[in-house]
């Protein structure tokens, strides 16, 4: 009995030291919070109501426009200390655990339909664990509303996002089973819609929304459909890859490839089938890239406040000549449109070779560019839509070559001197 009130007692005592060390480890949330707020978005946060207990604390924290004294939304956090922790989403093991309800003004109450219950209509929570990591969930919680004959459906939704205090991996899937909407003249759909992504930082900061990140984020969409007499439209499994890496031996530069495929997209009364994209940025200069995130984000910041933002256009165009200066590739490959007479497809190819490029003649940096595009499509498609005069045109012109029903064309451009199917190119039809 002795040796069990010994154990008892020793497991009582660690308790409260990690009790201990979580509260340290959380003794700033709040703060921190605030500070990074304040310093990251073009608003106002304060703590306006802070109280602490044993094994939890909670906040207030109001945020204003920095034009307006007027609060337009109130933070309401609950603190909960490590190691072991009785949350919303069950037990857990950490540091800390923060719960959020984001609370709308009054005045904001006003200015939003009644049916809504807007006070309870987000759950956040972030959990600290041992190791560092952060983990958060994000949950939507819909609503229906139907007023005036006009009707609105849209689904809950919840994303996932695992990261650390610095958001140097993050890892983040969410999804949502999207949106409805009905004014008794037609009605408008988005139907399941998910995303998942890796990455990890290479420089700059999420918040401020100057990060570079290393990695991929795939996002899939069922439906977007729209009808409404001639301005009907539909698309369906749409599906995109967006994927960056850094490359050369030193790692100064970054490659950037997106897939794009769409399983039938219907508008105008036409129909098109499994079209798809890929496009390829190769040898994009790291460095470059990171004064490019920081200048845009410097002019979004000047735009919210009604700045000039003449001089940070002419820092982009000054970089993004720098950016070419280093002899980055642009490819699209594999791009096609299935029609109801045949597939269309296209591939372009574009390299700079940066010992031709010359900083003092910018002009002169057309030689220094190498291009490529073979292109093909059916006759059919453009004869069925009367559009057969206009492929004469450019039959004779030499822009286009017709091959036992197929319409081609090979264009190339190199020092500085352009060939559409072998042949100097001769103006442009309709000039």
């Amino acid at each position: 009995m002795k040796k069990l009130l010994i154990g008892v007692v020793i497991l009582l005592v660690a308790y409260v030291g990690v009790l201990f060390v979580a509260k340290n480890n959380a003794a700033t949330v709040f703060e921190d919070e605030v500070a990074k707020i304040n310093s990251t978005f073009p608003v106002v946060a304060v703590v306006n109501e802070q109280s602490s207990g044993l094994l939890s604390k909670s906040a207030t924290i109001d945020v204003r426009d920095q034009s307006s004294p007027e609060v337009i939304f109130h933070l309401q956090q609950t603190l909960s200390y490590g190691p072991v922790m009785f949350t919303e989403e069950g037990v857990k093991f950490g540091w800390f655990f923060l719960s959020t309800d984001i609370l709308p003004s009054d005045k904001l109450k006003t200015e939003l339909p009644p049916e809504i219950n807007i006070d309870d209509l987000f759950d956040i929570y972030f959990m600290s664990g041992f190791s560092g990591s952060v983990e958060g969930d994000f949950y939507f919680k819909g609503f229906e509303l139907a007023m005036e004959g006009n009707s609105i459906n849209i689904a809950k939704a919840e994303m996932h996002v695992d990261t650390d205090l610095g958001f140097k991996q993050l890892d983040a899937s969410g999804n949502w089973p999207g949106m409805s909407f009905n004014d008794g003249r037609g009605n408008f759909m988005i139907d399941n819609m998910e995303f998942d992504s890796k990455q990890t930082l290479i420089s700059g900061d999420l918040l401020a929304g100057t990060g570079l990140y290393e990695g991929y984020g795939v996002y899939k969409l069922g439906k977007v459909e729209m009808n409404k007499g001639p301005e009907a439209f539909l698309f369906e499994d749409m599906y995109m890859k967006a994927a960056t890496a850094l490359t050369g031996s030193d790692k100064q530069a970054m490659d950037i490839s997106m897939e794009m495929k769409t399983g039938k997209v219907a508008v105008a009364n036409e129909t098109f089938t499994d079209t798809t994209m890929n496009l390829y940025f190769r040898n994009l200069d790291l460095d470059t890239l990171q004064q490019i995130s920081a200048v845009t984000q410097k002019m979004q910041a000047a735009v919210m406040e009604g700045l000039d933002t003449s001089g940070y256009n002419a820092e982009l165009s000054a970089l993004m000549m720098t950016l070419v200066q280093k002899g980055p590739s642009i490819e699209l490959k594999d791009t096609q449109v299935v029609t109801t007479d045949g597939p269309i497809k296209a591939q372009l190819a574009v390299n700079v070779d940066k010992d031709k490029v010359d900083p003092q003649m910018p002009m002169a940096m057309i030689a220094a560019v190498d291009a490529k595009l073979n292109a093909e499509a059916p006759e059919a498609f453009f004869a069925n839509r009367g559009l057969s005069p206009m492929v004469q045109q450019y039959e004779q012109m030499n822009f286009v070559v017709r091959d036992n029903g197929t319409l081609r064309v090979e264009a190339t451009f190199q020092n500085g001197q352009p060939l559409v199917n072998g042949k100097p190119m001769q103006g442009m039809p309709g000039m």
